[in-house]
């Protein structure tokens, strides 16, 4: 019960130094400052994506390769951590199979995402290509007229 009050008081105090110092720090833009903010926010949001009005299909594509993505890196850490585990077992063979079976897993996850990832790729970038004319992969391509 001890170590929750500290825990407690420790956060209290925490959230009030940072309550109050991020609302002093604030300051306002004005004048030439907030001309060339302006200036650098609009180029970022143009070489980025972000400022065009991009098709629905276009962003959850996108979203989906973000997610895929992250889940890649999560089974990719997997394995580095297996391997770990594996080389610090000193010979203990339940760690050995512990191991070997988290590297399987995470084989399997691993393969299971980026088929996601290529089945997603291919079925929006068709889906484009028959609705737009131009699809995800080869930027412009000229539709097929029978």
């Amino acid at each position: 019960m001890n170590k929750l009050k500290k825990f407690i008081i420790l956060t209290l105090m925490c959230s009030a130094v940072l309550g109050v110092t991020s609302q002093s720090l604030a300051q306002t833009v004005t004048g030439d400052t907030k001309a060339q903010l302006d200036v650098q926010n609009q180029a970022f949001l143009t070489a980025s994506g972000l400022g065009t009005n991009a098709n629905f299909s276009v962003t959850v594509s996108q979203i989906i390769k973000v997610l895929l993505s992250f889940l890649g890196i999560i089974f990719i850490v997997l394995i580095i951590y297996a391997g770990y585990t594996w080389m610090l077992a000193a010979g203990n063979e339940e760690n050995i199979s512990r191991a070997k079976k988290i590297i399987s897993a995470a084989i399997i996850g691993l393969t299971i995402v980026l088929a996601a990832y290529f089945i997603t790729f291919f079925v929006i970038d068709n889906i484009l290509k028959a609705t737009n004319g131009s699809g995800l992969g080869s930027g412009t391509s000229t539709p097929t007229n029978p």
